[in-house]
């Protein structure tokens, strides 16, 4: 290369370019005019050391600090996995992508990541120091943030809307919205009681839930499952009436009954007098917890949604033994009166006591 030197410049092929795989047939033609960066005025030989390469990084540089304060994206990639993060190349400059910083969640083996591309920010540059750290987290961030934004859009107190099982824990299921997690407690994922959520959902599944409350600054959703089925109450009134006989398990026991689950999932209450038809203190005196029953329906309050049941009713009452007692009547008393011949109503005295008057005398 012609500088205006008393000697020709020379461009060796490692400093000919930052893509190691170019020409220099493939760069330039001859007479056109390039600018290069001295490197050395004489490499013992009498020639001048010049470099594109050189040239063209102080040219990225500027661009990529042009970039650094647009706050523009910029594309790496990744040659190397290092102790604290990823190594990668951005216009021909080395950079580095701090482990926390690859991604919104912590990765433990970042290996899979070498040879891709990834859109990064700048987060810091030096060139005087010739330092220059990368985010992939931060455009990833603000991704998920526009993505939640349009969730929340969609988000509205009644709304059916489709989400997948994220996780599940002991209280409820996570269910990822698109972007923003809601929350099925264990109380609204079933009619029934459940032990736990996994007895219905599984991981993964895709559901259909109804928002039940949501606070956008707090970014809480409470899902609801079973508000999409029939309530429990109205399908048993559908299928059953007073009078009918129908199978249960005892779930409780207390002092004054016990509550049994009917089929359709609804509970009603034995009366500790309807348990059975000789006298019974204490319901767990003849019942347990778990117990399959038969019932009768003996009353429906459905304003109060509470049902009377039986179980003495299920079985005829045993006949009572009459004991016959006789009973003695007392003999009647008869009273005789005396007889008198002769009756006169007007005897004296001495004829009552028959004494002769006149022999007083």
């Amino acid at each position: 290369v012609n500088i205006g030197y008393k000697a020709d410049g020379i461009i060796t092929l490692n400093e000919l370019s930052t893509d190691s795989t170019k020409k220099p047939k493939d760069l330039f033609e001859e007479g056109q005019e390039i600018d290069v960066y001295v490197v050395k005025l004489d490499d013992g030989e009498g020639n001048v050391v010049l470099s594109t390469k050189r040239v063209e990084g102080l040219k990225n540089w500027e661009q990529l600090v042009e970039k650094y304060e647009n706050d523009e994206i910029v594309e790496a990639k990744v040659f190397k996995v290092v102790k604290g993060g990823l190594l990668a190349s951005v216009l021909g400059i080395n950079a580095f992508i701090p482990g926390s910083q690859v991604t919104t969640h912590f990765v433990k083996d970042l290996t899979p990541y070498v040879d891709q591309t990834l859109e990064c920010k700048i987060i810091n540059l030096d060139q005087k120091k010739r330092r220059l750290v990368l985010s992939r987290r931060v455009i990833e961030e603000k991704a998920l943030e526009e993505k939640v934004n349009e969730v929340w859009e969609d988000i509205e107190v009644g709304k059916i809307v489709k989400g997948k099982v994220a996780r599940l824990t002991d209280f409820g299921a996570f269910v990822d919205l698109g972007g923003v997690d809601g929350l099925i407690h264990v109380s609204d994922i079933s009619w029934k009681r459940i032990n736990h959520p996994k007895d219905v959902l599984s991981v993964g599944e895709e559901v259909e839930v109804e928002v039940l409350r949501a606070n956008q600054e707090r970014n809480r959703i409470s899902l609801g499952l079973k508000q999409l089925t029939k309530k429990p109450f109205d399908s048993f009134l559908e299928t059953n009436k007073v009078g009918d006989v129908v199978e249960g398990k005892v779930v409780n026991l207390v002092d004054f009954g016990a509550f049994v689950r009917l089929d359709e999932g609804v509970e009603g209450l034995v009366h500790v007098s309807e348990i059975s038809h000789e006298h019974v203190e204490k319901p767990a005196d003849v019942l347990n917890v778990g117990d399959d029953i038969q019932v009768k329906i003996l009353d429906i309050n459905e304003e109060n949604k509470r049902i009377a049941l039986s179980i003495k009713a299920t079985t005829p009452a045993p006949e009572k033994e009459e004991v016959k007692k006789e009973v003695k009547k007392a003999p009647k008393k008869v009273v005789e009166e005396p007889a008198f011949e002769n009756e006169d109503l007007n005897n004296t005295l001495g004829d009552l006591f028959d004494i002769d008057l006149e022999d007083i005398e």
